[in-house]
């Protein structure tokens, strides 16, 4: 900071937020964004951090940088999406293997952190994250996070539907998407009882 060494704040954000949107899972996947000089050129991107001086700017900027990039996001999203008024948002967890110490051990049985990340069907991007430790399953406050993308959408951007996978099997989820009037698809083990109650 305050040095003609240092990367302006923008360059972090603009690097944080290209990778996201390219669907790296960690800090290290920078590389790749450095390593493609045509995409850097056809982007504006002059400079991409180490994914070590990326990680110490985050730690500093802390939660109040983090609110920061989802509001960048919400600009990104508005772009992308153009005229599009009405959205189908995925969500689902996303297992990232780990080796540091504080790394929890999953269902897998092996260490991970597990964020649940929304995306917009529409467009491939990312809405929202959710930061979750290994040990946590995947469909522990789904209902919240679900309400946590639908407020990083842009202005005028409404659900029309919301697809998730079995861990989104939950009567709070079912209810409130159909007091919504919301569509959604929502995988399940089929039962005797749930067969019955479709017929």
């Amino acid at each position: 900071p305050n040095s003609n060494r240092g990367f302006k704040p923008s360059t972090f954000v603009d690097s944080v937020m290209f990778m996201l949107h390219e669907g790296g899972k960690c800090l290290d996947d920078l590389r790749y964004i450095r390593n493609d000089d045509a995409l850097r050129k056809l982007i504006g991107l002059e400079q991409v951090p180490k994914s070590d001086t990326l990680g110490d700017w985050l730690r500093r900027i802390g939660q109040t940088g983090v609110q920061s990039c989802v509001e960048v996001n919400r600009k990104l999203l508005a772009l992308a999406l153009h005229k599009c008024r009405r959205v189908v948002l995925d969500i689902d967890a996303s297992f990232i293997e780990a080796d540091k110490k504080s790394a929890q051990y999953s269902y897998l049985k092996s260490k991970v952190y597990m964020p649940m990340v929304g995306h917009i069907a529409q467009t491939g991007q990312i809405v929202a994250v959710d930061f979750r430790e290994g040990n946590v399953a995947p469909a522990t406050d789904n209902l919240v996070f679900i309400h946590q993308c639908e407020a990083a959408l842009p202005e005028g951007v409404e659900l029309d539907a919301v697809r998730i996978d079995a861990a989104g099997f939950q009567v709070a989820i079912i209810d409130e998407l159909i007091d919504r009037k919301l569509k959604f698809s929502i995988r399940a083990k089929m039962s005797q009882d749930l067969k019955a109650l479709i017929d």
